[in-house]
């Protein structure tokens, strides 16, 4: 059967020349996140969602009442940034972290990402029920502030809880300022800034 539009069609793409269209990269971006079955998987996440700027990662390392934990996320800002912002982080969620975390990256150039360095890592406790994480850190991250330097330092402290699929995750961070610091610039501020 003669189809006019069908011919139509085939004679335009033999006159212009037809080509295929580049794919496009997907939407979530490069991912490396592993089954969080033990609490270093849970770090490994953490710092890979971080370093490949994923939202949905970052969130699946903190622990979600709503659907899949046992805990509630808690964050406990180091104690100046709390004294500051004490009602804002008194309501802190995970989707205080997802708003954080969005702004954080929509503020960056690019090609460029946040770095987490860690160093003076160590489990403080470790039980079938939870593992204590400490560890300094340094953040660096170009997020445009005027007020707040690129370089945040501090100590960590996150508990690592099971979920009841048995998966871990965070369920408690705890920041605070080294004890070497004078300054205030630790990551709970850029968080106070970046959830306005």
């Amino acid at each position: 059967m003669y189809r006019p539009g069908a011919a139509l069609a085939a004679l335009s793409c033999l006159l212009i020349g037809c080509s295929t269209r580049t794919p496009e990269e997907p939407s979530g971006g490069r991912s490396s996140f592993l089954p969080p079955t033990a609490p270093s998987i849970v770090i490994e996440n953490f710092l890979n969602a971080i370093a490949e700027k994923n939202t949905e990662n970052f969130l699946l390392c903190l622990s979600d009442v709503s659907t899949r934990s046992r805990y509630p996320y808690v964050f406990e800002p180091s104690a100046e940034v709390g004294a500051r912002f004490g009602s804002l982080f008194d309501r802190w969620s995970t989707q205080a972290e997802r708003q954080a975390f969005l702004s954080l990256i929509s503020r960056l150039p690019n090609e460029r990402a946040p770095v987490l360095t860690l160093t003076s890592t160590n489990i403080a406790f470790s039980s079938p029920d939870s593992t204590v994480y400490v560890a300094d850190y340094l953040l660096q991250a170009e997020h445009g502030i005027t007020s707040i330097p690129t370089s945040l330092t501090g100590t960590l402290v996150l508990t690592i809880t099971p979920e009841t699929s048995g998966q871990w995750s965070i369920s408690t961070w705890r920041d605070a300022r080294r004890s070497t610091d004078s300054t205030e610039a630790t990551w709970s501020l850029l968080k106070a800034q970046l959830s306005n």
